[in-house]
C-alpha cells in the first residue's frame, strides 16, 4: 500500500489520563502514515495534559482545546443543569467534565483536515491503522471505515470479565473510525454511553462503509474489580436508555402496561366479584397467557420481519423476555394446584416443581453465559475448563441483572430531560 495524500485529523477526548495519552502519542508517531494533526479535547480536573503538550515538541501539529474542567460531583451538577437549566444558571455553576461525544463533536468543529479519525486515550492503534484505513476507503470505494477493537486483560479478574463480555475477538467501534469531515454529523450529546452505537447505525444507513478484517486497535482499560465493573455496567445502561429518547417514553408505557397486566389479570375475577358480575371473564388467566404467548411466538416464528424490528429495540425485547419468564414462572408455581389439584398420587403432580424450574433456568443461564457465549467469542476451551466457566457464567449473569435497573433508571430520567 502506498502512502495516501489524504490529510487526516486525529481527534482524542481526554480526562485525567496523561499517562495513557503519552502512550497513545508514541503509537501515533510510529504510524506508517502520520496524521496531519492531532486534536486533543481536554476536560481534566488539572492542567497536566495542557502543560505537557505545551512543553513537548512533536513532529505532528497538536491542537489543544479545553471544553470543561472535572470536579467532584460534576456529573450530578451536569445532570441537574440538563433538567433545570434556568434554575442552575442563577447559581453560576461552572461546567464540569465533557462527556466523550460532546468532546468529539467539539474536536470535529476545529479539525482542519479533509478526513477525521477518532481515538480515545485508552486505545492504542496498530502501526498500519491510518494507512490501512485510507487504503480500504480507496479500494472498496466507501465513505467510512469503522474501527475494530480487541480487548486485552492482564489480571485474573480482568480475564474473567473479558470472557463474560467482549471475548477474544475484535469488535466494531467508533474509536479507530475514519470518515470524511463533510459527511460527519454530530453524535447525541448529554449521554455518557450508547451514543456511538446510535451514530454508527445512522452512518450505516446513510453511507457506504466497511470494517477491517483484523482488529486495528487495542484496548487495555478493562475493569480491575467487580465494584468498578458493576458501576460501569450500571452507568452504561443508564445512559444507553437515553439514546433513542423519542422511543423511550412509549417503551416505558408499554413495559409498565405489560408488567401491571401480568399482575392484575390473574386477580381480575377476584376483583370484580361473583360470576354473575358483567365484568366476570371465564378462564381469563389462561386466555391472557395464551394471547401473550401467541403474539410473542407469532412474531418470532411466523413473521420474522416483525421480530427483527423488535429485536433492534433492546428495551422492548427485554420486557417481552421478562413477561414470558414471569408467565412461565406463574404457570409452574400454580401447576400442582391447577393441574394436579394437590393430589400427590396424580400423574400430573410434580414435587418441588418451582424449585426445579428456577434451578433449571439458572443452569441454562450459567451454561449460556459461562460456555456458549465465551466460546463463540473466541475464548479458548482450555481457559474455561474445568471450572473457570462457572466464574465466567456467574459474572455474566450478574452483569445481565445490572442492566435492567440501570436501563430503567436512565429511561425514567430521560422523561425529565429536555434538549
Amino acid at each position: 500500500m502506498n502512502v495516501s495524500n489524504k490529510s487526516v485529523s486525529v481527534i482524542i477526548p481526554v480526562i485525567d489520563d496523561l499517562q495513557n495519552l503519552m502512550k497513545l502519542f508514541d503509537s501515533l508517531l510510529l504510524q506508517d502514515q502520520l496524521p496531519s494533526e492531532i486534536v486533543v479535547i481536554d476536560s481534566s480536573s488539572n492542567n497536566e495534559t495542557e502543560d505537557y503538550l505545551k512543553n513537548f515538541l512533536y513532529s505532528i501539529p497538536i491542537v489543544y482545546r479545553r471544553v470543561g474542567r472535572a470536579f467532584k460531583g460534576d456529573r450530578i451538577t451536569n445532570a441537574i443543569q440538563d433538567i433545570f437549566p434556568r434554575f442552575v444558571s442563577n447559581f453560576n455553576i461552572s461546567k464540569g467534565r465533557a462527556y466523550p461525544y460532546e468532546a468529539t463533536n467539539r474536536g470535529v468543529e476545529i479539525a482542519k483536515s479533509e478526513w477525521l479519525a477518532f481515538l480515545d486515550s485508552t486505545t492504542i492503534p496498530e502501526k498500519s491503522w491510518i494507512k490501512e484505513s485510507l487504503h480500504l476507503i480507496d479500494v472498496k470505494k466507501v465513505d467510512i471505515v469503522f474501527g475494530k477493537t480487541k480487548y486485552y486483560a492482564q489480571s485474573r479478574y480482568q480475564k474473567i470479565f473479558r470472557a463474560a463480555t467482549w471475548g477474544d475477538i475484535g469488535h466494531e467501534t467508533m474509536p479507530g473510525t475514519v470518515i470524511k469531515k463533510n459527511l460527519y454529523f454530530p453524535i447525541k450529546e448529554g449521554v455518557r454511553a450508547g451514543g456511538d452505537v446510535e451514530w454508527r447505525q445512522k452512518v450505516k444507513n446513510s453511507f457506504d462503509w466497511c470494517i477491517p478484517s483484523e482488529p486495528n486497535l487495542r484496548y487495555f482499560n478493562v475493569p480491575k474489580n467487580i465494584i468498578i465493573s458493576a458501576k460501569k455496567m450500571f452507568i452504561y445502561q443508564m445512559h444507553s436508555a437515553r439514546v433513542n429518547i423519542q422511543h423511550t417514553v412509549k417503551d416505558i408505557y408499554l413495559g409498565i402496561f405489560l408488567l401491571l397486566s401480568a399482575i392484575i389479570v390473574p386477580k381480575w375475577n377476584l376483583i370484580v366479584g361473583v360470576e354473575t358480575s358483567p365484568f366476570f371473564i371465564p378462564n381469563i388467566t389462561k386466555t391472557y397467557l395464551l394471547s401473550i404467548c401467541a403474539v410473542y411466538f407469532g412474531a418470532l416464528v411466523i413473521n420474522r420481519g416483525l421480530f427483527i424490528q423488535l429485536r433492534d429495540n433492546v428495551f422492548l425485547m427485554n420486557i417481552l423476555r421478562f413477561i414470558i419468564f414471569m408467565i412461565s414462572l406463574y404457570c409452574v408455581y400454580n401447576w400442582n394446584e391447577s393441574i394436579a389439584g394437590w393430589v400427590d398420587e396424580s400423574v400430573w403432580f410434580i414435587p418441588h416443581i418451582t424449585k426445579i424450574f428456577v434451578s433449571l433456568v439458572l443452569l441454562i443461564a450459567l451454561i449460556y453465559r459461562g460456555l456458549y457465549f465465551p466460546l463463540t467469542h473466541g475464548i479458548s476451551r482450555s481457559y474455561l475448563f474445568p471450572f473457570m466457566f462457572v466464574l465466567v457464567g456467574i459474572l455474566g449473569i450478574f452483569n445481565d441483572l445490572l442492566k435492567a435497573p440501570g436501563y430503567l433508571t436512565g429511561a425514567i430520567i430521560s422523561i425529565f430531560i429536555k434538549k
